[in-house]
């Protein structure tokens, strides 16, 4: 330990202050290092030289070993005190000559970081020992001054959906006039690099004090690692020692360019096994790729990232879908691709892989069945079908063709939309034709959706007329009944009925009653759409059918059928609704003892209950001067229509019809 000790305090007492060269001599090769510092550029310039010397053993050692400089606060290398400087340092190169090596030196620069120390030792090393126990040069007392950083602090980056956001820090104690500047670079920034490397201003007016920017790339392409470093700019002066962390060390990922797809998409449905199967061209994509699928309702411009529905390698081809029970609904599928970023093309275009619309259906009735046509004698087609989808919102849409079946929406003309669950439509066709063709297809929300939409499915014989249906009036000879048909009213209006008649009745009232009667008994005396659409009175086997002329549909589609003989006929009439003769809910007594009567839309609805006849005569004596003339009314009124009924009756009973009923 004596020699070692020794030749340090030598080196010691000849160590070189500012701007000295410093020798040191290894004790077995005598290899020498200098280190000379500038104080105004803060670079330390170090000097290696080998020895002059003739040991051909030694020079091959040299020529085959690589040293690491150490530089200490202290004469001693002590971890957590000692910064490398450089390795790899070789002084002989394996292509030298021993001439050459022999007394050989090599020089390099370095930027010392600032230290609470001035004066530094730097050790020369071997560089596999790693112990620092051994060096080969010193050299000792080296004064080196550098001057704090004046930047900012703790510089950090983030990328988020096409945006970077940069933050940092401010140390305290920093003069605030001064502007900041912030630069881009492709490669990490040194002190040593920095006024050579490329580099791109960001921005160079952001305001003292700030302690974040933001850079939005929405309006670029942006595909990069990248560093960033903020600086900051005095009126004579920009400190770009990088000492600090005012320059990132490591780079950001800034991607928001979506990688593409190319290829097709098909779509296909199980209705035995309830799934749907997605199938496109695989292709050798990058293993950190994903692929979104998305299902989509209706036509779209741009996919809601909502509808994802599944996210799987992008190496896969296939993708199974259930179809959850209950549902009826048509779809198509897209797919896109994903990077790490989370980029992904979300427009829609001609060419991006979206499926042909496909209807997925785990309901066993979805369209309405036994579509039929009738034709009035009027002209009036009523057109019938069974709905037994069991969805109360469906709406139907009714379509005619003129040119042949219809199994698709082109070329067709739209009659009306009602509500599926009525079964009938009507219509008058301006253009009646030998042959036409009807479909009704529904637009409607199934299962758990709520978007409404239209099955455009057109199944022959099911929801559209498989045979066409003739419009026009058929050219038959006119149908003459074995009997003689006649309408009538309790008001006095009598009318022959034939096939194709069309007839008003004017203004009927309140107690007014239709006869549709004939000479004899029939088969079938029927009134269609008497109560409104798909309503229908009719008797059988009998001579006269009579109703009531307070029907909410005012109008009798009328058939007789007798024998194989059928005609057809309208009768229409106004009803007008009766005055109103007391309060609506007043009671009163019905003037027998033990009936009342309640006043009902305007009119007196009294119960008709038998009495006794101490009864009678007691509510008799009490109510004789409210309800006599009243009484006396009604009993007038029901005499008329029993004189007047009988009348019709003898008339109609009559051997000989056509005499009673011979036009006027």
């Amino acid at each position: 330990m004596r020699g070692p000790t020794f030749l340090v305090s030598i080196l010691l007492l000849g160590s070189v202050c500012y701007f000295g060269t410093v020798s040191a001599i290894d004790y077995d090769t005598g290899i020498e290092m200098s280190v000379v510092y500038d104080s105004e550029t803060e670079i330390a310039s170090v000097t290696i030289t080998a020895p002059e010397t003739s040991n051909i053993t030694l020079l091959d050692e040299l020529k085959n070993t690589e040293f690491v400089v150490y530089r200490s606060p202290h004469n001693a290398m002590v971890p957590g005190f000692t910064e490398i400087v450089a390795t790899g340092i070789k002084i002989c190169e394996q292509t030298d000559l021993n001439s050459e090596c022999s007394g050989s030196s090599i020089t390099f620069q370095h930027y010392p970081n600032p230290s609470n120390y001035s004066v530094f030792f730097y050790y020369l090393v071997l560089e596999n020992n790693q112990n620092f126990v051994h060096s080969v040069a010193l050299a000792a007392n080296i004064t080196q001054e550098v001057s704090p950083p004046v930047a900012v602090e703790n510089l950090t980056a983030s990328y988020v959906n096409g945006i970077t956001d940069l933050t940092w820090d401010y140390p305290l104690g920093l003069d605030m006039n001064h502007s900041i500047m912030i630069y881009s670079h492709e490669s990490p920034a040194t002190r040593e690099n920095w006024d050579s490397m490329p580099k791109t201003i960001i921005s160079s007016n952001v305001q003292s004090g700030i302690n974040s920017f933001q850079i939005n790339h929405s309006g670029n392409n942006v595909e990069r690692s990248v560093y960033y470093s903020v600086t900051l700019l005095y009126a004579t002066s920009e400190d770009t020692r990088f000492l600090g962390t005012n320059t990132l060390h490591q780079p950001i990922l800034e991607d928001n360019v979506a990688p593409v797809y190319i290829g097709e998409l098909d779509a296909a449905f199980n209705f035995e096994t309830q799934k749907t199967t997605l199938e496109w061209t695989q292709s050798n994509y990058d293993e950190d790729l994903s692929i979104n699928i998305y299902r989509l309702e209706h036509n779209v411009d741009v996919i809601d990232p909502d509808l994802n529905i599944a996210t799987i390698n992008a190496l896969t081809s296939t993708y199974d879908i259930d179809v959850p029970f209950g549902e009826h609904r048509q779809s198509s599928y897209a797919i896109t691709l994903v990077d790490q970023a989370g980029n992904e093309i979300l427009d829609l275009t001609e060419g991006s892989p979206v499926s042909d619309p496909i209807i997925e259906s785990t309901i066993e009735t979805t369209t309405v069945t036994n579509l039929r046509a009738e034709r009035f004698s009027d002209g009036t087609i009523v057109l019938n079908w069974d709905d037994n989808t069991n969805n109360p919102t469906a709406q139907a849409k009714v379509w005619r063709s003129i040119s042949g079946q219809i199994t698709s929406t082109d070329d067709i003309e739209e009659l009306g939309v009602l509500n599926s669950s009525l079964e009938q439509f009507s219509f008058n066709p301006v253009n009646s034709v030998d042959e036409a063709w009807y479909a009704i297809t529904l637009d409607a929300a199934w299962g758990s959706s709520q978007q409404p939409w239209h099955d455009e499915r057109m199944i022959l014989g099911t929801n559209s007329l498989e045979i066409s249906f003739q419009e026009t009036e058929l050219k038959f000879e006119e149908t003459v009944l074995n009997v003689s048909a006649h309408v009538l009213t309790s008001s006095g209006f009598r009318a022959n009925l034939s096939d194709g008649s069309m007839i008003n009745l004017g203004a009927m009232y309140e107690g007014d009653v239709v006869i549709i009667s004939t000479s004899q008994a029939v088969e079938r005396i029927s009134c269609n759409d008497i109560e409104g659409l798909g309503s229908v009175l009719f008797v059988e086997n009998d001579w006269a059918l009579t109703f009531d002329s307070n029907k909410s549909g005012q109008k009798c589609l009328g058939t007789i059928v007798s024998g194989e003989d059928e005609i057809g006929f309208t009768v229409t009439w106004n009803f007008v609704e009766p005055e109103s003769i007391c309060v609506e809910g007043d009671t009163r007594s019905a003037g027998d003892g033990c009936n009342y009567c309640v006043c009902d839309a305007g009119q007196w609805a009294c119960t008709e209950i038998a009495c006794e006849d101490s009864e009678v005569r007691e509510d008799s004596r009490v109510s004789s001067e409210d309800g006599e003339l009243e009484t006396v009314g009604e009993v007038i009124l029901g005499v008329i229509i029993l004189a007047l009924f009988v009348y019709l009756v003898v008339m109609m009973r009559s051997p000989m019809p056509e005499d009673l009923y011979e036009e006027e």
